[in-house]
């Protein structure tokens, strides 16, 4: 496919003189004894070649590829699976020149080989034990023979400064994968948000994660993108609960937040449904508050605007509510510093100093957004210069503001402990406005 191809180019575009990237696979993980989970590429190893299979490494000049990748070989297959095969990487890259394919057990040899004389070598050093263990062992042989003028990289950089503004950047083939993924993960959701709100009594947690990851899978998914969190009532409160042994009763809350993969690329949806479809009318005032809250947020979340001013826009909305519904009556102190005095309780009625001191943060205490693509939580700075990074085209990320008001939060009114409220979409920035990739997930 010509993507793969171009995104090598662009990445090679980058890479300064006389150096030499090298992206290693990704190590199979050991699960217990002698069990290893799904083995699943470095995000890089996908973005580059779109493959997904152990032991597959890439070292990139701007003269040369090499390919390190297992051949086919019907004894090993027999147990472990077919696999691509050297004739695919060749298919893969044929218009590019000088691309050399090679078995995983020859890259110690060929590194050594094509780090000589090479002044710069990106390599993300701390990602992979065995992989650092290798560039290492590498770099000090070559430097044994220095007094024969043969000389290692002076310098090493992280492979990632290359990569990541890549990557930040959807081309058509991330986009057609996202919207797959964003597609299957909205339909399971719809399905299980229906299941839940047509109860007639209870809902365990256990059913409810069985039931949406059943859809992701028939629908085609690959794997999950990430842990699927499904917190009933009190549950939704814990930002990153995975427990999953707890019943929600009827009137309660069920905040599922969980999105598969496909091809690689992540989908994250969070919606928060009321068993039986009914609640009280302080849990709907929430709902509606924290659904307000991401309806501006995804507004603001246009090119030009900055992510933190998307952030600022759902903490205004939020902070607004809250002193409008009385939650910041008898509050603990905060001070200039922002640090907290809990035996403290003041009535804090002014919204800039609930903003200036972060007093919302008693019940919102994550940001609003992140990046999305082949990693859920997808690589590409925030701050450039000190400065919140603008949105650009290309660009995805989540948009999703919550409320939180813990069982042990004292403070508040006994009819608020334990309702939590997330609401996440993911949305892609275009040149004018925004497209969300999720929005056939229902509200």
């Amino acid at each position: 496919m010509d993507v793969f191809v171009d995104r090598l180019s662009r990445v090679r575009a980058q890479m300064a003189e006389e150096s030499i990237l090298f992206i290693p696979a990704q190590a199979p993980c050991i699960r217990n004894h002698d069990t290893n989970y799904p083995y699943r590429a470095s995000s890089d190893i996908l973005y580059l070649t779109g493959v997904n299979e152990e032991e597959l490494s890439i070292l990139l000049t701007h003269e040369e590829v090499h390919i390190f990748a297992l051949g086919r070989d019907a004894e090993r297959e027999r147990w472990m699976g077919p696999v691509k095969g050297h004739e695919f990487y060749r298919n893969l890259f044929s218009s590019l020149k000088k691309v050399f394919i090679h078995e995983p057990k020859d890259l110690e040899k060929n590194l050594q080989t094509l780090l000589v004389s090479k002044k710069l070598l990106y390599f993300n050093f701390g990602a992979d034990a065995v992989s650092d263990a290798l560039v290492f062992k590498t770099l000090n042989g070559i430097r044994q023979k220095a007094r024969r003028g043969v000389l290692a990289p002076q310098t090493i950089t992280r492979s990632s400064l290359l990569l990541e503004e890549c990557r930040l950047f959807k081309d058509v083939y991330d986009l057609e994968c996202m919207r797959k993924a964003a597609a299957i993960s909205s339909n399971a959701h719809n399905k299980v948000i229906e299941y839940i709100e047509s109860r007639k009594t209870s809902a365990s947690e256990f059913t409810l994660k069985a039931l949406i990851e059943h859809e992701f899978m028939v629908a085609g998914a690959d794997r999950l993108a990430y842990p699927s969190i499904v917190a009933a009532g009190k549950n939704a409160t814990i930002l990153h609960y995975e427990a999953t042994q707890s019943v929600a009763e009827l009137g309660d809350f069920v905040l599922i937040d969980a999105g598969c993969e496909y091809k690689g690329y992540a989908s994250d949806i969070t919606r928060t449904t009321l068993v039986g479809g009914n609640g009280s009318a302080l849990k709907k005032d929430i709902y509606a508050l924290v659904l307000e809250a991401q309806r501006v947020a995804i507004q603001k979340s246009v090119a030009g605007n900055s992510i933190e001013s998307v952030h600022e826009s759902a903490v205004d909305i939020l902070s607004r509510g809250l002193l409008g519904l009385g939650f910041f009556k008898s509050v603990p102190l905060r001070t200039k510093d922002k640090e907290e005095d809990a035996k403290t309780l003041v009535d804090v009625t002014s919204l800039d100093e609930i903003k200036e001191r972060e007093y919302y943060n008693l019940f919102y205490m994550h940001r609003t957004s992140h990046y999305m693509g082949l990693d859920v939580h997808d690589v590409g700075n925030y701050f450039v210069e000190g400065k919140s990074r603008a949105l650009q085209k290309g660009m995805v990320i989540t948009v999703e503001p919550g409320l939180y008001f813990p069982v042990e939060y004292s403070f508040i009114r006994d009819e608020a402990r334990g309702i939590g409220v997330r609401i996440e979409d993911d949305v892609l920035i275009l040149d004018q406005g925004n497209e969300v990739l999720t929005a056939q997930c229902r509200k």
